[in-house]
């Protein structure tokens, strides 16, 4: 891959990634393999945290679909080798925690997905962001769920 051409995003737009009955095989090792080690990076890389997400879910049974996705993610490292986070020590001792929620963004199950980052002296920790388990009827109820 040192001879590949950068691409500016991690995943396309509108991805449609799937297990589908005429998809083309992979080699399961391999893709494990990569998609390990990009999980392992996403500690320092949020950027590519969603799309890493999007193909850790086929580690079973990865398609050349799914490992050309995998390839995309690495050509967009390629280009972007300086967006990674940096730790510093600030002087400042606190620690905040932000939350979000979206309500009833998956179109097909309406559930809302939520979302949190903690920094610690100014330094981002922690995040993630998952579906929540139930259809929150308001935008306040999904709100308060992605607090709890």
């Amino acid at each position: 891959m040192l001879a590949c051409k950068p691409i500016e995003t991690p995943i396309q737009i509108n991805h449609r990634l799937g297990i589908f009955p005429d998809q083309i095989p992979t080699d399961i090792g391999r893709y494990q393999r990569l998609v390990g080690k990009l999980i392992y990076l996403t500690h320092t890389r949020p950027d590519i945290t969603y799309a890493v997400g999007i193909v850790s879910q086929f580690m079973h049974a990865p398609s050349k679909e799914h490992i050309d996705t995998v390839y995309r993610i690495l050509r967009y490292l390629k280009g972007a080798p300086s967006k990674g986070l940096l730790y510093s020590k600030n002087g400042v001792s606190n620690i905040e925690g932000y939350t979000n929620a979206d309500w009833a963004g998956d179109q097909t199950t309406r559930k809302s997905t939520s979302g949190y980052l903690t920094f610690v002296e100014g330094n981002l920790i922690t995040w993630r962001s998952e579906k929540q388990k139930v259809v929150a009827r308001s935008s306040a109820e999904a709100e308060f769920r992605g607090m709890a």
